[in-house]
């Protein structure tokens, strides 16, 4: 009579977890799922939806492991017989399946919801591979660990698993170094957007080019020669690169002007004002400026500073107002000069052979004159 007690009570606890089965899903869609939509984040919400199937698993192998505690107490030629440790291996690999179904899930929707943050279609489709690829590397590294766990559970030996594991990680890394440098590189430069697709950027070369796309591995920029140079994420990632896209497209244009010494400054200013001033496409504000900069070693150095809507008309905007600068110094007799030297020999020839000499200095003349 006890026997067929225990069989009873360890029916019902069968019975209570396949009932705990259909009713998590009952208890996910009317009361969490609609209590989470209140909120103001998202984030809950897909943990919810990501959480509904494994959820039901892991209730269910709950609810049977605590029967399995509870049921057959009394009887032990069960608890000693070969099905019942089947039954109990059996309960506990759900019970870490399911968990491990879990977290690899959370992982999902956790991505799922950062990228949805970012509020850009075209960032969300670039990373939608790299999500994909994370996603199934959490999976793979969830997925080991509840090995291991459940072989340790069944007293197998681990050890060497473990081993071998590291050693096949190390080399995988040590192989695919650059390429993951790259990749993570890349993620980050489509999070942290110092620069999107369209932006004109310099890079520490010097060399200057439009964004076309930034991939996984590569930034392909296509430069002022029209050829598209593919730059390493990595490299870009690690370097200082200037967005002259950001944060608008106006633009300020620095124009070093040199005047002849003697030129009267004041003058050579005005007229670089004015020339500013009366080209179309410069900006009235901030309004432009010319500074009296240094004193070179040919010429008076003028600095003119002024603003342009548009960086991408740069050049010529600047042609036109060098072309109107050379005509209007030329009208006026304001000489931009041209690197000078003077040069003095200082020969140790006596001066009683009849050579002209000034204390000891031959011009270039007297020599001329003694070959």
């Amino acid at each position: 009579m006890n026997m067929w007690k225990e069989i009873g009570v360890f029916g019902a606890w069968i019975v209570a977890g396949i009932g705990v089965f259909h009713l998590v899903p009952v208890v996910w869609d009317r009361i969490l799922l609609p209590i989470a939509r209140r909120t103001r984040t998202t984030l809950d919400v897909l943990l919810l939806e990501a959480l509904r199937g494994p959820a039901r698993w892991i209730g269910m192998g709950i609810v049977w492991n605590m029967g399995k505690e509870e049921s057959f107490k009394e009887a032990s030629q069960v608890r000693a017989h070969w099905g019942w440790g089947i039954y109990c291996g059996f309960v506990y690999i759900l019970l870490v399946t399911g968990i491990t179904v879990a977290f690899c899930a959370a992982v999902r929707a956790a991505m799922q919801w950062y990228v949805s943050r970012l509020g850009d279609p075209e960032r969300e489709k670039k990373l939608a591979p790299v999500i994909m690829l994370l996603s199934r590397l959490s999976n793979v590294v969830i997925g080991f660990v509840a090995i291991t766990v459940i072989l340790g559970h069944f007293g197998v030996q681990i050890s060497g698993l473990l081993a071998t594991a590291g050693v096949a990680s190390l080399a995988v890394a040590l192989a695919a170094q650059e390429t993951l440098s790259n990749l993570f590189s890349g993620v980050a430069l489509i999070m942290d957007r110092p620069f999107q697709p369209g932006d004109r950027i310099e890079m520490p070369d010097g060399q200057i080019g439009d964004v076309i796309e930034i991939g996984m591995r590569t930034t392909r920029i296509l430069t002022f020669d029209n050829t598209l140079v593919a730059v390493p994420n990595s490299e870009i990632a690690k370097s200082r690169i200037v967005n002259q896209s950001a944060p608008n497209p106006k633009y300020k244009v620095r124009l070093k002007v040199d005047v002849a010494y003697g030129t009267d400054i004041r003058v050579a200013k005005a007229i670089l004002l004015e020339i500013v001033r009366a080209h179309p496409a410069t900006m009235k504000e901030p309004p432009p400026e010319v500074y009296f900069q240094e004193f070179g070693e040919s010429s008076l150095r003028l600095l003119t500073v002024f603003w342009i809507p548009d960086y991408r008309e740069k050049l010529r905007i600047v042609d036109e107002i060098n072309m109107a600068i050379k005509d209007r110094f030329e009208a006026s007799g304001i000489q931009i000069p041209f690197p000078q030297r003077e040069i003095h020999l200082r020969s140790p020839i006596p001066l009683g052979r009849g050579l002209s000499s000034h204390d000891g200095e031959l011009t270039a003349n007297d020599q001329s004159a003694k070959r």
